[in-house]
């Protein structure tokens, strides 16, 4: 748990949202640093409402699915099954068929047209409609708030920085306030592409945006001095959508990777660029518009996202009074000694991040200079955030696993890694009998310990931001299910559909937040007929519980600190109305009890209440009736790519493709069995240069071609290929 996530769980449980969104601020500053996942907070969340809680003993009754599957008594409707397809049905009780649908509920909207068919209701299907909720709200707060109050932050800064190059003394803290007002007019600049930079910093300016605009790769940068991988500022995620979004994303990127080094060990480093985050603590302290706009922009990120991983103005601030006075005049700190006594407070006070990657230096040219370096505390703007999966990644590659070498290094992790951490047996036997990754020095050692910190990570800590809650969420489906489940979640193969689910969703999230996100290195139908098929939900009630909380509480808190889009609150509160259903029918289910015809055809009509959702939230969905009228393709396209960790010149990317088909052999309340369907998340994982990080438009069509790498292996014990797929 970061420093900040400790102060939101205090401050939501104290004030709600009203303080917590006004900027507040409450860290103990002589605090020291946190495990990664905390200690239990100081303060109870509040209480969560008995709705969302489950409180069940599932007892679902075993049954014996035929080698012939003689007694599904809709067999034959689903008639493009091929024979391999129906012997895996037979052995395990469910099959994934891939297919080329553009968004989940197209799955399920053909299935009211004919009696013979039932739906399946996924978690994937929700935990789709709750990505396209997460993201368009995010999307949407930034084009309409944070988009200004980074302009207005940045303008604020700059005219500041302009006064404090004209009245600093000679020598190291004039120096280091031209570099300030360097690196904020390339802020400027990458917000407004027509803005001048002052003409004393002018060529500093025109070296650093040629280098973000080249986006190539490794490079030191000509105002900071240190290395930056320039191949991050290619805009992704949704910031592709527009003009103002790309130039949002690569002036946060600046404002987030950029660090200004408090201890590399080498003076010449660290003084300078130390004394670069004192004048711009300064910088802060002293201008409240400034300082107010900061708070204004990175609160709702913390909320969204997380705290920040590394040092920031308030972190510094403290130290810097207590060493030059409680104005920071530039004469102290100027005077002989001063930096050197406050560098030393800093690194004996400061808590250190808890997301260090391992990098390599470069020279201007590119080159790589020097031994690998761990990347220490340094002071950042507006830093990237601390997200738990991050860190789960970062203990699990070198130099914390494997020796030194090619061959021994281990330099990249995999997604299995954090669904390991995260509980799931099955990730962690795939990981070490499958791909072998115990033999790699220290492997084993270091996934019990981020398994460990997961688990004793208590309720509050997940409940404490969106990104935390998303997480949660995904949890349930990793855990082995005994008796008392339906005989379809029995085997190895269901729980590989259950790691497939949740690292789908999780590349989702990633997604969603690849910004600020620290990385590692309608259909109404006829009535109901007797005797027909009846639909089925995939029973997960703890998942649904806590996504149903996560869309009530996320709803309450962005409405109580006027963050909350107009557009997106009714969806909100039909998409908690939705999991609250499917954790109604998934409860009923495990414990035998009837369901009602009125579930049964809300279950059956599910493809339009999903349409209907997704659409409503959508940018300009909400006044069209059909998902085909979305004007922008790569929206209408549920494939979505990021990069989640970065390695020497490559990147780890992570992904989802179109919608998958699942048949599901599940009970029928008469006594006998039928054959459900419904959609189901594809997830891809590979390797790719770091000068082209995958933009989901370039993804899409790597998938359109037939050019996307194949799926993970573990991934074939229960998708089969084969018949056509679903032409929506």
């Amino acid at each position: 748990m970061s420093r900040y996530d400790r102060l939101l769980v205090t401050i939501l449980a104290l004030c709600v949202a009203a303080t917590f969104f006004s900027g507040c601020d409450g860290r103990d500053e002589d605090a020291e640093q946190a495990p990664a996942t905390g200690p239990a907070p100081s303060l109870d969340m509040p209480e969560v409402p008995e709705r969302f809680r489950v409180n069940i003993t599932p007892q679902a009754e075993a049954y014996e699915i035929p080698r012939d599957l003689g007694n599904v008594r809709n067999l034959d409707f689903y008639s493009e099954l091929t024979e391999p397809q129906k012997r895996q049905l037979a052995e395990v009780g469910f099959v994934v068929v891939p297919d080329e649908a553009l968004q989940m509920f197209m799955l399920y909207e053909d299935y009211v047209e004919n009696p013979l068919g039932a739906n399946f209701i996924t978690v994937d299907s929700v935990l789709q409609a709750w990505h396209v909720i997460y993201d368009f709200a995010l999307r949407t707060l930034e084009a309409e708030r944070l988009v200004p109050l980074a302009t207005n932050m940045t303008a604020a800064l700059q005219a500041a920085a302009e006064q404090q190059l004209a009245d600093a003394p000679e020598g190291l803290v004039q120096d280091a306030a031209m570099r300030n007002l360097a690196y904020l007019s390339v802020g400027q600049r990458l917000l407004d592409p027509a803005a001048t930079a002052p003409e004393a910093v002018s060529e500093l300016v025109e070296a650093e945006v040629a280098l973000i605009d080249a986006h190539e790769g490794r490079a030191e940068s000509p105002i900071i001095g240190s290395t930056i991988h320039y191949s991050q500022f290619v805009p992704r995620g949704h910031y592709t959508r527009s003009d103002s979004l790309q130039r949002y994303f690569r002036a946060m990127m600046w404002y987030g990777l950029v660090g200004l080094n408090l201890e590399t060990g080498v003076t010449e480093v660290d003084r300078p660029q130390t004394m670069q985050a004192l004048l711009l603590t300064k910088l802060l302290a002293e201008n409240e518009p400034a300082r107010s706009t900061w708070e204004a922009l990175a609160r709702p990120i913390d909320f969204f996202v997380g705290g920040a991983d590394d040092l920031s103005f308030e972190d510094y601030l403290p130290v810097a009074r207590s060493t030059f006075g409680e104005l920071l005049p530039l004469e102290e700190l100027a005077a002989e000694g001063r930096l050197d006594e406050f560098i030393a407070a800093a690194r004996e006070q400061l808590p250190s991040p808890q997301i260090a990657p391992f990098f390599h230096e470069a020279n201007a040219e590119g080159d790589f200079v020097g031994d690998p370096k761990v990347q220490g505390r340094q002071f950042r703007l507006l830093g990237q955030r601390f997200i738990p999966d991050s860190w789960v990644l970062q203990q699990l590659v070198s130099p914390l696993v494997g020796l030194p070498g090619a061959d021994t290094a281990r330099d990249v992790p995999m997604g299995l890694d954090v669904a390991a951490a995260l509980g799931s047996d099955r990730a962690r036997e795939i990981l070490t009998e499958q791909y072998n990754e115990d033999r790699f020095a220290n492997y084993e050692a270091q996934l019990d310990k981020v398994t460990a910190e997961m688990e004793q990570t208590d309720e509050a800590t997940w409940r404490s931001n969106m990104y935390r809650g998303w997480l949660y969420s995904l949890r349930p489906l990793l855990q082995p299910l005994g008796d008392g489940y339906p005989t379809f979640m029995q085997s190895t193969a269901w729980l590989d559909k259950g790691l497939n689910t949740t690292l789908a969703s999780w590349a989702e999230l990633r997604h969603d937040t690849v910004l600020y996100a620290k990385q590692s290195g309608a259909e109404m139908g006829a009535a109901m007929e007797e005797g027909q098929p009846l639909g089925y939900v995939e029973p997960y009630p703890e998942t649904y519980a806590r996504l149903a909380w996560l869309a009530w509480y996320s709803r309450e808190m962005l409405t109580a600190g006027n963050l909350l889009p107009e557009r997106l609150d009714a969806p909100l509160q039909k998409f908690e109305d939705t999991l609250l259903f499917l954790k109604s029918i998934a409860e009923k289910q495990l414990t035998n009890e009837p369901r009602t015809t009125e579930e049964y055809e809300r279950i059956q009509y599910f493809g339009g209440e999903l349409e209907r959702l997704t659409l409503d939230v959508t940018e300009g969905g909400e006044a069209v009736g059909h998902w085909f009228e979305i004007t922008n393709p790569t929206d209408r396209n549920m494939a979505a790519i990021v990069d989640v960790h970065s390695f020497f010149d490559s990147v780890l990317q992570v992904g989802v493709g179109p919608a998958y088909r699942i048949y599901v052999v599940v009970p029928h309340p008469e006594g006998d069995l039928q054959l459900a369907r419904g959609g189901c998340f594809s997830y891809w994982e590979f390797h790719w240069p770091a000068s082209d990080r995958l933009t989901d438009e370039k993804w899409q069509g790597m998938l359109d071609s037939g050019t996307a790498p194949p799926q993970p292996e573990w991934t074939e014990s229960f998708i089969v290929p084969g018949g056509e797929p679903h032409q929506p």
